[in-house]
């Protein structure tokens, strides 16, 4: 096929992005927009996402051919964007009821997912890190029942752009509301059926960069993977009293848990799945599946807790306590090496750090993996930091190893602190309130461009308020740097989501996003000194409880904090100098 066709397919169909034709324009031939066609409703383009997926199943295909047995397409539908912008006109998804009939009999019965595929995501310059919905389909029932929860997903993925978090990140990055179109990719559900349950042995995201070192020896540019048991929903969001699989690529076995007890305490506890009796995905405990599992996924995904075991056996109670940690996908070096090689191709020819969304199916003949996603992230050149020697008595924090994006030294305009102790004392039906209170300062922060430290307790997006503060993308979009901070008297505990939307996010927007931790890794922590700051919460907050103002603090430390990241040593301070003002003063 001619340069120029394949240039005019490509713009029809897939993009207008030069950087991403470029690379687009470099692998596919004549067949593969022709595969494109072939699964294809509605006129524009496929969208971001689509391209994405399109891609790395093509440079998969090209570049790693010696893993041809370890990996297989997901059968997928792509939506064009002209129907979105048909129904944003004030047509109704019911109108295209016959393309949509079309799909559902390609998917033949099986679950699948409708994903938002919008002109922005997936992109060079943003991502849209879990900004618009996705939806799993279960496609069981009669044909109505079946169509009809085909328009349902469309007609809500569609009204995600609306929702709050879109909205706030478009204002973020200047994008206007007008420009957003958005084409579906609708992909068949990795996975397999045992007994009414659907689900894939194991799912997660990997980065080409790994910009948090969560132990000292990891090599940053060896990439990182997360991984869960089922559904890969768990390997992007935040999950409460959960904990997924991290692999450093370069030492994928090395463990941050030094006893077989703390690996299970720190292991996944639930998972989740799509109950085709229910018609709906949900969650199950584990311990509901070890029976239905199958001897594949078991190898896969099962570790003992043999310190446990010998605790019982000495009660006489004689039985196997398993918990799931991915520990045979850890130990499968063919596993390793090709996610690592696949990260590293792709990392090449995007010319930045992707990160990919993947599935991995197992059967008696072994494991493949299916790649769902695949998008550049944001990268910043590191600057060369000088942390101030001999001034231990003026840092707020000095921590190591808990997490870093890159280098650099930025100054702070306000430090916001959340009083553990009374958040803890604070009603538990009240604590998403100080989660509001949070987005009432990122907002004056959005209108402002100020920059801001949030020192919050436990864990940042948590949906239990328990576990720490409850918010949202949309509350703390616009701080400078972000710290989840441990506070042993109330069980505050962080735990940095990485690999997750939320942290993705961060990691666009170049937040710092660290813990301070009551262990070796921090070094000193001072919380008190702030009080000798001017207190400026209402001014920040507006108009805001008495009692909200007694756990949220805003302190105006304009002239003379400075957040100081040094990469290369993973080191992070918070340097908190006397002013001119209290200088002259003293």
């Amino acid at each position: 096929m001619e340069e120029e066709k394949k240039r005019e397919l490509c713009r029809e169909m897939m993009t207008q992005d030069p950087r991403l034709a470029r690379t687009i324009l470099t692998y596919f031939e004549e067949e593969d927009f022709q595969r494109i066609s072939d699964h294809k409703t509605g006129g524009g383009v496929i969208g971001g996402k689509a391209c994405g997926f399109v891609l790395v199943e093509k440079m998969m295909e090209t570049l790693l051919g010696e893993y041809a047995d370890r990996w297989e397409r997901c059968p997928s539908w792509f939506v064009g964007t002209e129907i979105f912008c048909q129904v944003r006109d004030g047509k109704t998804v019911e109108t295209f009821r016959g393309e949509f009939e079309r799909i559902l009999n390609y998917f033949n019965g099986a679950p699948y997912i409708v994903r938002s595929s919008s002109l922005m995501e997936d992109g060079y310059d943003n991502a849209f890190f879990g900004k618009y919905e996705s939806v799993f389909c279960s496609n069981q029932g009669t044909e109505e029942e079946r169509i009809r929860e085909m328009l349902n997903a469309v007609s809500r993925v569609y009204d995600s752009v609306k929702n709050q978090e879109a909205v706030e990140y478009r204002k973020k990055w200047h994008r206007k509301d007008q420009e957003e179109q958005m084409g579906l990719l609708i992909q068949k559900a990795a996975g397999t059926q045992i007994g009414s349950l659907y689900f894939p042995a194991a799912a997660g995201m990997g980065c080409s960069y790994n910009p948090y070192k969560w132990m000292e020896h990891i090599n940053p540019e060896a990439g990182m993977l997360r991984l869960v048991a089922g559904l890969g929903t768990r390997a992007v969001t935040r999950t409460p009293g959960d904990y997924p699989r991290l692999v450093g690529l370069d030492c994928a076995q090395g463990n941050l848990w030094g006893t077989t007890g703390e690996k299970h305490k720190y292991s996944q506890r639930q998972v989740d799945v799509i109950d085709l009796d229910a018609r709906k995905i949900c969650t199950k405990n584990l311990s509901e599946l070890l029976d239905i599992f199958p001897k594949s996924y078991r190898r896969l995904l099962l570790d003992r807790d043999t310190d446990a075991e010998e605790l019982l056996a000495r009660r006489g109670d004689y039985r196997k306590i398993y918990f799931a940690d991915c520990q045979g996908l850890v130990e499968d070096r063919t596993f390793i090496r090709m996610m690592k090689t696949l990260l590293k191709k792709l990392e090449e020819n995007y010319r930045q750090p992707v990160d990919i969304e993947f599935a991995v199916n197992a059967s008696e003949d072994g494991w493949k993996v299916t790649l769902v996603q695949c998008r550049p992230l944001r990268s910043g050149i590191s600057d060369q930091v000088k942390i101030p020697k001999d001034k231990d008595g003026e840092f707020l924090f000095d921590v190591r190893r808990t997490s870093m994006r890159r280098s650099k030294e930025q100054k702070l305009d306000y430090i916001v602190w959340v009083d553990p102790q009374a958040y803890y004392d604070y009603p538990y039906k009240k604590k998403p309130d100080v989660g509001h209170v949070i987005g009432k300062i990122n907002h004056y922060l959005e209108e402002t461009e100020e920059k801001a430290l949030l020192l919050a307790p436990g864990r940042i997006g948590t949906s239990s308020p328990e576990l720490g503060v409850p918010v949202s993308y949309a509350d703390i979009s616009s701080f400078g740097a972000i710290c989840e901070v441990a506070y042993g008297k109330a069980g505050y505990r962080p735990e940095l989501s990485y690999g997750s939307h939320m942290f993705q996010n961060l990691v666009e927007a170049d937040v710092y996003y660290g813990a301070i931790n009551e262990n070796s890794k921090t070094r000193i922590y001072r919380p008190e000194m702030l009080s000798a700051c001017p207190e400026v919460t209402e001014r920040l907050a507006g108009e805001t409880a008495a009692e909200l103002l007694r756990i949220v603090k805003v302190y105006d430390v304009r002239g003379h904090a400075v957040l100081y990241l040094d990469a290369a040593d993973g080191r992070a301070v918070c340097r908190l100098a006397e002013s001119k003002k209290e200088k002259e003063e003293s």
